[in-house]
């Protein structure tokens, strides 16, 4: 069972009983995805400088980092790479309570996610379906991410998105091999950001070559989020 609920921005989340923990941050569903994710990662820079950007999202969840960041890329007419790995993609029955056309309008891409998610099927087989969603390039990636990671291209994306659950939660999401296959994934002086300043997460991105750091957090949330830069 998934439990919706109200975020304390007004925007709306799912709760999953598997892992006890909510797809977004009570503290603002919508709020989380602009600063933490957009934000921090200098994603909505890139997109403003070179016109184009290329994002990986480990837990895809209810889909609205990419939203966020696609509907930012439609505004500014530029083009948007977006990979996003989710081992168990949520029914669009569940996605479309959470009414993202109403909080992101007038963007027109929630209704375009789930339109396309819907071709998939009730539960999309694993592997990778490629969706146009706006201007925007989407492949879901359905499978663990430990399975994929050793494939992904070296120097390829602009950001990384780590938003599966928690380390308490989903360790095998947070192990060393698979944050070391994210930090070369990324381009030189691309950003890696998470919810999750885990000291024992922060080692190993350091670990692997990234400067790490920890940041404000969003206005009403956590404290402190992470920016895991690498080198160059």
């Amino acid at each position: 069972m998934v439990a919706l609920l109200t975020t304390l921005d007004g925007s709306l989340t799912l709760e999953s009983d598997r892992y006890g923990e909510t797809y977004r941050s009570r503290h603002g569903a919508l709020t989380e995805a602009r600063h933490v994710f957009l934000g921090a990662s200098g994603v909505e820079a890139v997109l403003a400088a070179r016109g184009s950007a290329a994002v990986l999202e480990v837990g895809f969840g209810t889909g609205l980092n990419f939203l966020v960041t696609a509907c930012v890329a439609a505004a500014a007419g530029a083009a948007l790479t977006y990979v996003a790995v989710e081992r168990d993609p949520l029914p669009t029955a569940r996605l479309r309570e959470l009414r993202y056309a109403e909080l992101l309008a007038p963007c027109p891409l929630p209704g375009e996610l789930i339109d396309g998610l819907e071709g998939l099927g009730a539960r999309p087989p694993a592997g990778t379906h490629r969706l146009a969603v706006g201007g925007a390039r989407l492949e879901v990636v359905v499978a663990d991410a430990t399975e994929v990671v050793a494939d992904l291209p070296a120097d390829a994306f602009d950001a990384v998105y780590l938003d599966p659950f928690s380390p308490r939660a989903n360790p095998d999401a947070w192990e060393a091999a698979l944050l070391a296959r994210l930090v070369a994934a990324l381009r030189p002086g691309g950003r890696l950001v998470s919810y999750s300043v885990s000291g024992e997460v922060r080692r190993r991105l350091a670990a692997a070559g990234a400067r790490v750091a920890k940041v404000p957090g969003p206005p009403g949330g956590k404290r402190e989020t992470l920016v895991a830069e690498r080198a160059g």
